[in-house]
């Protein structure tokens, strides 16, 4: 075989070796996805180990009334917690007898809609999250309280891998300030991140409040 011939070939070969962007994107999409569920492991082990949560709950209570941009709020749009999680069960009675407006989340399939909550009992949902009764609503919340397991400086949010709230957000929630709350040991120094993932506003833990607006803390 001539030179020439040679180095088609292996041009040819070398082309067909060479992966596609597509697949370089899946890859890339496949090493965040593990690294995700670590973090989700990780920080699902920490949490169940937690000695002294009913005083970190508390310091959290007062830390979130305490953020001037939470507490001037008219309407909330928050979910029950779960046993391990950041306590929102007292979160929701204070802002109810505060006479402010309180939503709650109910799941359908893939969807998650917006239920206007004033009390009153709930039903079990998927995942065994409390849920509420009653016809979803349109209203655009001032704050939404979002759950997570993990979070960073930079505002990115690891939630549970159902993105739920990714969709609602993407539907038009616009001027709607996102709030996580969690123990500060869920600050980590660095959350996979997605293009599609809603970064936060601000984060509330135990030890601290960080907002991306400074001006919201003041």
């Amino acid at each position: 075989m001539s030179g020439a011939g040679r180095s088609k070939s292996m041009s040819t070969e070398n082309l067909a070796d060479k992966p596609s962007p597509a697949a370089h994107a899946e890859c890339a999409e496949g090493k965040i996805a593990i690294k995700k569920r670590a973090l989700r492991n990780r920080m699902k082990a920490l949490r169940a180990e937690l000695p002294d949560r009913a005083e970190r709950d508390k310091r959290i209570f007062n830390n979130l009334f305490s953020f001037p941009a939470f507490a001037r709020a008219e309407s909330v749009f928050i979910y029950c917690s779960l046993a391990e999680e950041a306590d929102t069960r007292g979160i929701i009675c204070a802002l109810l007898e505060q006479g402010k407006r309180v939503y709650l989340p109910r799941t359908d399939g893939k969807a998650m809609s917006a239920v206007r909550y004033a009390g009153g009992a709930l039903r079990e949902g998927r995942f065994g999250v409390s849920e509420p009764i009653g016809e979803e609503t349109a209203d655009k919340p001032d704050v939404c309280i979002l759950p997570l397991l993990a979070a960073d400086g930079q505002f990115h949010r690891l939630g549970y891998g159902g993105g739920y709230y990714d969709r609602y957000f993407s539907q038009g929630k616009s001027g709607v300030l996102k709030i996580g709350i969690c123990y500060d040991f869920q600050i980590a120094d660095e959350v996979p991140s997605e293009e599609h993932d809603v970064l936060l506003d601000a984060l509330v833990t135990d030890a601290r409040i960080l907002a991306r607006d400074l001006s919201e803390v003041l």
